[in-house]
């Protein structure tokens, strides 16, 4: 764990994965989240791609991985509300 710039790229890899599950699982898109979910997917992908390419393969496969989990569960979980 000497690599604080991969994992902080797989956190931003997780909660970009959870919101784009939010935006898919809505009835309406808002301008500014989905801004915020593209920028956070971006530099988790571009941290994590980096450290990768330094040696430290494991937030990248763990971001990626995450990210499609967090995306699929925040499609499928049931919420109250719009």
């Amino acid at each position: 764990m000497d690599d604080l710039r991969g994992w902080l790229g797989l956190l931003c890899l997780l909660l970009a994965g959870a919101g784009w599950g939010f935006q898919v699982s809505r009835h309406g898109v808002s301008w500014a989240t989905l801004a915020v979910t593209l920028i956070a997917s971006v530099t988790g992908l571009a941290l994590t791609t980096d450290a990768f390419l330094r040696g430290h393969d494991l937030p990248l496969v763990l971001g990626l991985t995450g990210a499609l989990g967090a995306a699929t569960l925040a499609v499928f979980s049931k919420r109250d509300g719009p």
